[in-house]
Parts: C-alpha cells; structure tokens; sequence
C-alpha cells in the first residue's frame, strides 16, 4: 500500500469518528431536549366527588393535578369476565390521599379516589393476572399485567396569600331545651371544607381545626363551600361565597345537629 493510500484510509476513519461523535451528540442533546420540553399532561373529567380522572390510556404517562384537587383512578379490565385490576397502590406516602366516592362501579372496574395534599410526585402502579379466572377463581395462567402512571402535584399558583376564605364551623343545638344558667353553645365541627367552582369541581379543601376553624386560599370568583362531616348529623348547609382581590372573606358555617 501506497503512503497516500495508506493516508486516505487514515483520513477516511477519521472523519467516520469525527461523524459518529456528531451524531451521538445531536441525538443525546435531542434526548436531553425532548425530556426537558415534555410537560406532563393535565388530566379532565370532573365529576361526583373528584376533578379529573385518569384509566388504563394513561398508562405510562405522567399527570399533573394541584394541591386540593381530587383524582380519580379507573381502570378496566379487557371484559366482564376478565380478571380484575387490583387496588391502586402509591409509591411515596403523604402526597395523596385515599378521597371518598360516591358512585357505583360496574364488574370488570376498578377504581380509586386519591386527593393531592402535598407538592411532589408519587408513582401509581396496578396489576392483573392477564387471564381470566376459573371456576375456582383463580386465574389459568401466571401472565401478569400491569400499569403505571406518574402523579405531579404542584402548587396553586397565582393566589395571593390575602385573598380566600376563612371561618368557623359550628353544630347546634346541642341540648332539647337550653334553660337559664345552662346555656347550649354551638360545637366546633370536625369536618372536610370544599371549596367548588361554579362547575362543582372542587379546587381547594381543608380540614377544620379542633375549635371548627377552616382557613382557604383562592382566585378571585364564586364558589361554593361544602363541608364534609362523614356522617349523617350534624346535617352543613352549602355556602355561596364571592372571593374579592386582597380580601380573606368571612364566611362562618352553622350546622344542625338533628337535636330536638
């Protein structure tokens, strides 16, 4: 081989590496990119008791929700008779919370109310045997399937800290007949404050204080407060409420205790 054909190989391979360094740097920058740019998805769907909700499409996916907001988590099996999704479980604790629900489910579903009471991100994961059950009950195969979804809970942003809504609830009366010297004063209620918009999705909630204090921070608009006692008594009337720019509004709830 010739010294100048011996240099164009030489040549050749260097421009071959100097071209393999290009394009995994374009391609890792891409990467690097692409993650940087991908936004998690903001989840729609409110209904009874919860804001959005999510179900098997979004496996793999990550969903963005606020503080406050309550999500649903459905998933489906392939039919009726198929195996049934397990309980949904969360990676980190104190993030979400399980959210009480309202609404029936037919067979094949499965589903979880979670409420967001802390920023951070949690990992929701769920399995089923991907064979239907015998008669026994107990699945033909040993084939699992599973799903999975990344939850961001962000702060509420753009609320000032002196805007919202602040008060106290109360139950009464507390005795049949309140004589002289031995007065009946209203109990602090024990209870979950909601705060809905005027599509009924609740975009803020709070438990009240030992003494019935709540305290809510909120945009500007009408709302409607709802408390939650988990009970039938003391029955809490809704609230409509109107949050002003830089004011906290005092808006105290009196409950009936069904004392007669």
């Amino acid at each position: 081989m010739s010294k100048v054909a011996a240099r164009l190989m030489i040549g050749f391979a260097v421009l071959v590496t100097s071209l393999s360094a290009i394009v995994g740097t374009v391609a890792a920058s891409a990467s690097i990119q692409g993650e940087t740019a991908s936004t998690c998805l903001v989840p729609h769907g409110a209904g009874p008791g919860y804001n959005a909700s999510i179900g098997n499409e979004q496996n793999d996916e990550s969903v963005c929700i606020t503080i406050g907001e309550k999500l649903l988590v459905l998933l489906s099996a392939a039919s009726p008779n198929a195996s049934p999704w397990q309980e949904v479980r969360v990676s980190t604790p104190g993030i979400l919370k399980t959210a009480p629900l309202t609404i029936m489910f037919a067979r094949g579903l499965t589903g979880t109310n979670f409420q967001a009471v802390h920023s951070g991100t949690v990992r929701l994961t769920s399995q089923r045997p991907a064979c239907g059950p015998t008669t026994t009950g107990s699945p033909v195969c040993d084939a699992i399937e599973e799903w999975q979804a990344t939850v961001i809970v962000r702060r509420s942003v753009g609320v000032p800290s002196n805007t919202g809504v602040y008060g106290t609830v109360t139950a009464g009366p507390t005795c049949p007949v309140e004589r002289v010297g031995q007065p009946c004063p209203p109990r602090p209620v024990m209870g979950e404050v909601e705060l809905r918009d005027t599509s009924g999705a609740t975009v803020g909630s709070t438990r009240t204080a030992s003494d019935g204090r709540y305290a809510l921070r909120a945009r500007p608009g009408t709302y409607t407060l709802v408390v939650d006692t988990g009970s039938t008594f003391p029955r809490c009337p809704s609230k409509s409420v109107t949050v002003v720019t830089g004011e906290r509004l005092l808006a105290d709830i009196s409950c009936d205790t069904g004392i007669r």
